[in-house]
C-alpha cells in the first residue's frame, strides 16, 4: 500500500514527488510516456515558482540553463522577421528594462525562462536522486477506484501486463487527460476556442531578427489577417553551454479554415516561411503539435471519497497567454504537498479532512481568475493590438496593406493617431507583459482567519471597484498572503525571510527578544530579526517596513510561505493561545 500514487510525471507531478520525498513519505510516480517530454510547452517562469524551485534545491541548475536575462526582458510585435518585415511597436516586459527593480524588490529570485523540455530533465533528476526508484516510466494508469480506505489504480506497464495498484491517496497530474471524467468531476469554463499548431525547429534566426534582444516576437501579418493567422515566435536556445548560430524557435499559429485537417512537416514548414515573411528559410523541423485553446476550471479539485486530488492541467486547462498555466500547477503542489504530508503522517484522515479541504478552497479561486485573465491576453492581440494598426481578420488584403503602411508613413494624416492608438494598446496589454499582481500577488481570502483584509482591501491588491489588482504586487503580511520578501543577514549568511520556510514546521518571526521564545515547539520555529547577537539582522529595513506589525509583534508563516495569523503586538495570552490557534488554522480535528 504506497501511501501515495501520483498520475502523470510532468513538471507537477515531479514536483510533488519532489517535496514528498523531503518529507519521506514513500510514493510513485506513473507516467504513460518513455520519459520528460518532447515538445516544448511552457516556458515563462515566474517569481513564486522559481522560489519554489529554490525550496526543493534546483534553482541554480536551472540558473545554468535558462536564458539570459538580457534577452528575455522584452517582447515586440513585427510584420514578420525577414529582410523586408519591420518592427511595428516593442516594450519592456517580465521584469526586464524599466521592470528590474520592481521584480529585484519583489522577491529573491527573478523571472526566468525556460522551456519544458529543458526544465523537466532538471526536475527529473532532482526527483530520482530523492527517490531513485520513484518514477515508473511506460506505466500508464487506466483506472482510478475509490475505495473506503484507499484507492485502486490499474496500471498497464510497458511490458503490456496489467498491475493492480493501491495507494491510501492520489495525485492526478495527468495534465487534464481525463482522470477528472473518470472520477466525476465535471469542467466549467470555455473549451475549443481556437485551434492551434505549434512547430518546435531550428533555423538561423538570430542573425536576421530586427531586434535580438526580443523573446517574443507577435506577428502582424498583413497577408495572414494580422496575428490572427501568423502567430507568435519566440526562441529557445539551448543556452548552455554556449548559444549555437542555428537556435531552436517555436511558432505558434491558430489555424485558418483553409488549412488541412492534419497538419503534416511540409504544411507546418510553409506556415513558419509565411508567417515568418521568410520564403526561402532553411527550416530542421524538430516536432509538431496540434492542439485547442481551452478557459477551463474542474468543478471540485478533490475527489467524492476525499483521497484523490487534482493538480495543474488536470484541473484547470488555461491559455498560455500570459504564461501561468504550468505555473499554477507548481504552486497547487506547493500548496497540497504540505497539507497531505500531515494527513499522511498523523495516520488519519478525519483529523485533518478539513485542512485537505481548504486546497480547493484556495486554489480553485486562483486558477479561475488565472484562466479568464489568459483568455482576455488572447483576444486582446487581435482586439486591441492589431486594431490599433488597422488591420482585422474581416477586411482584404489590401486594406490591411493600405493600414500598415499609413502607420509606417509619417506623412500619412492618420500615422500620428495610428502611433498613439499602438502606444495605449501596448498598455492595455500590461495584464500579459507586466503583471506582478497575478503572478505573485495572488493570495487566499478563506485564510484570512480574523477577516484583517477588509479594511484595506487586502494591503491594496484589490482595487476600490473590487476588481483584483493584476499589474501591481503588494506585500502584506495579512494572513493569507505571502510573507514579503526581505533580505536578512547572520553573520557571513544572507537569506530571505522566504528562504526560512521549513518543511512541517510553522515560523514566527518577531523583532523583540526574549517574549515569543516560549512559542517554539513541535508545530513552531521562532525567528527574531532584530541584529542582537545570534538573531538576524534587518539588511535593508525592508522586514521593519513591510511586517505590518509593532516591534514585539508577531507573524506566523505556514510550511508554504503564506502568512497564517499576526498578533499587533506581544500579550501572554496570545502566547498562550497559539496551540489553539494552530488547530484552528490546520482545521485539525
Amino acid at each position: 500500500m504506497l501511501p501515495v500514487a501520483i498520475v502523470g510525471g510532468g513538471p507537477v507531478g515531479l514536483v510533488s514527488s519532489i517535496l514528498l520525498s523531503m518529507r519521506k513519505i514513500p510514493h510513485q510516480v506513473f507516467e504513460q510516456f518513455p520519459g520528460t517530454s518532447i515538445h516544448p510547452k511552457a516556458c515563462g517562469l515566474n517569481q513564486r515558482t522559481i522560489e519554489i524551485f529554490r525550496h526543493i534545491g534546483v534553482e541554480e541548475e536551472i540558473k545554468k540553463h535558462r536564458a539570459p536575462l538580457e534577452i528575455v526582458g522584452r517582447t515586440g510585435w513585427f510584420t514578420g522577421v525577414g529582410p523586408q518585415s519591420r518592427e511595428i511597436f516593442s516594450r519592456d516586459s517580465w521584469g526586464g528594462g524599466k521592470y528590474e527593480n520592481e521584480y529585484l524588490q519583489a522577491s529573491p529570485v527573478q523571472y526566468s525562462t525556460l522551456a519544458q523540455i529543458r526544465l523537466e530533465p532538471i526536475l527529473q533528476q532532482r526527483a530520482l536522486e530523492l527517490n531513485p526508484a520513484g518514477i515508473r516510466y511506460q506505466s500508464k494508469v487506466t483506472s482510478v477506484r475509490e475505495q473506503r480506505d484507499h484507492v485502486s489504480l490499474e496500471v498497464a506497464r510497458k511490458d503490456g501486463q496489467a498491475e493492480e495498484v493501491k495507494a491510501k491517496f492520489v495525485i492526478g497530474a495527468d495534465g487534464g487527460r481525463g482522470l477528472a471524467e473518470s472520477l466525476g468531476i465535471g469542467w466549467k469554463g470555455e473549451r475549443d476556442i481556437v485551434d492551434m499548431v505549434t512547430a518546435h525547429f531550428k533555423a538561423d534566426l538570430t542573425s536576421i531578427h530586427p531586434d535580438p534582444r526580443i523573446f517574443i516576437s507577435w506577428l502582424i501579418n498583413p497577408r495572414l489577417q494580422g496575428s490572427l493567422g501568423a502567430g507568435y515566435l519566440y526562441h529557445l536556445g539551448p543556452y548552455y553551454p554556449q548559444r549555437a548560430a542555428k537556435e531552436e524557435w517555436v511558432l505558434a499559429a491558430p489555424r485558418s479554415r483553409n488549412d488541412p485537417v492534419e497538419f503534416d512537416n511540409a504544411t507546418m514548414i510553409d506556415r513558419i516561411r509565411c508567417s515568418l515573411e521568410i520564403p526561402d528559410l532553411d527550416v530542421d523541423l524538430l516536432s509538431l503539435s496540434q492542439w485547442t485553446v481551452n478557459a477551463r476550471v474542474t468543478e471540485s479539485y478533490r475527489s467524492r471519497g476525499g483521497r484523490v486530488f487534482l493538480a495543474g492541467d488536470a484541473c484547470h486547462r488555461v491559455p498560455p497567454w500570459g504564461a501561468l498555466g504550468m505555473n499554477s500547477g507548481v504552486q497547487d503542489a506547493f500548496n497540497l504537498i504540505w497539507k497531505l504530508a500531515l494527513a499522511i503522517k498523523s495516520n488519519t484522515l478525519a483529523a485533518y479532512s478539513g485542512l485537505l479541504d481548504t486546497y480547493e478552497e484556495e486554489r480553485k479561486p486562483i486558477a479561475v481568475r488565472v484562466a479568464q485573465n489568459s483568455l482576455k491576453n488572447m483576444r486582446s492581440h487581435a482586439n486591441v493590438m492589431d486594431h490599433a494598426v488597422g488591420i482585422n481578420a474581416d477586411t482584404t488584403t489590401e486594406q490591411n496593406l493600405s493600414a500598415l503602411a499609413a502607420y509606417f508613413d509619417p506623412t500619412h494624416p492618420e500615422n500620428s493617431a495610428k502611433r498613439e492608438a499602438v502606444r495605449k494598446a501596448s498598455g492595455e496589454l500590461d495584464h500579459e507583459f507586466h503583471a506582478p499582481g497575478i503572478e505573485i500577488g495572488w493570495f487566499y481570502p478563506s485564510a484570512d482567519i480574523n477577516n484583517e483584509g477588509v479594511k484595506t482591501r487586502h494591503g491594496g491588491q484589490i482595487k476600490e471597484d473590487g476588481s483584483f489588482n493584476s499589474t501591481q504586487y503588494c506585500p502584506s503580511t495579512i494572513p493569507g498572503h505571502h510573507v514579503p520578501h526581505a533580505w536578512l543577514v547572520k553573520g557571513d549568511k544572507v537569506v530571505s525571510t522566504r528562504d526560512l520556510i521549513q518543511l512541517d514546521r510553522f515560523v514566527l518571526f518577531t523583532q523583540t527578544s526574549g517574549v515569543w521564545d516560549r512559542a517554539a515547539n513541535n508545530d513552531i520555529a521562532v525567528h527574531t530579526i532584530n541584529g542582537e547577537a545570534d538573531n538576524w539582522s534587518d539588511r535593508d529595513g525592508t522586514w521593519a517596513r513591510l511586517c505590518g506589525v509593532e516591534k514585539d509583534g508577531a507573524v506566523l508563516m505556514r510550511p508554504d510561505g503564506i502568512v497564517a495569523w499576526r498578533a499587533d503586538s506581544f500579550s501572554s495570552k496570545l502566547l498562550n493561545e497559539l496551540p489553539s490557534i494552530i488547530d484552528r488554522i490546520l482545521k485539525r480535528a
